[in-house]
């Protein structure tokens, strides 16, 4: 499977909906595609761990939820989000995943 699922369109969306740009944002990192996340959104989940209105335990959240997922390619990118966001993001804020 190339591209954007339908299922992850539709949970984007939803996100999109709610107001949940983070969230959003995990769910465009870890999409079914099989490549790895895109640069865009991994550097705009790093630039939210310094932001202070961001809820990082609610990024973690959204995170291991994506690896509950049964394709192994949203699993993997779960992951390496995961250990993006804990090398190179606030070191001060990550302590939380």
């Amino acid at each position: 499977m190339s591209g954007q699922s339908i299922t992850d369109r539709i949970t984007a969306a939803q996100h999109s909906v709610t107001g949940s740009a983070v969230s959003k944002t995990v769910c465009k990192a870890t999409t079914h595609e099989v490549m790895g996340p895109k640069k865009k959104h991994l550097d705009y989940l790093i630039q939210c761990t310094n932001e202070m209105n961001v809820n990082i335990p609610q990024l973690a959240d959204t995170l291991f939820e994506r690896t509950a997922n049964s394709s192994w390619v949203v699993v993997f990118k779960a992951l390496i989000t995961t250990h993006h966001l804990m090398m190179y993001g606030n070191e001060v804020r990550h302590d939380s995943f």
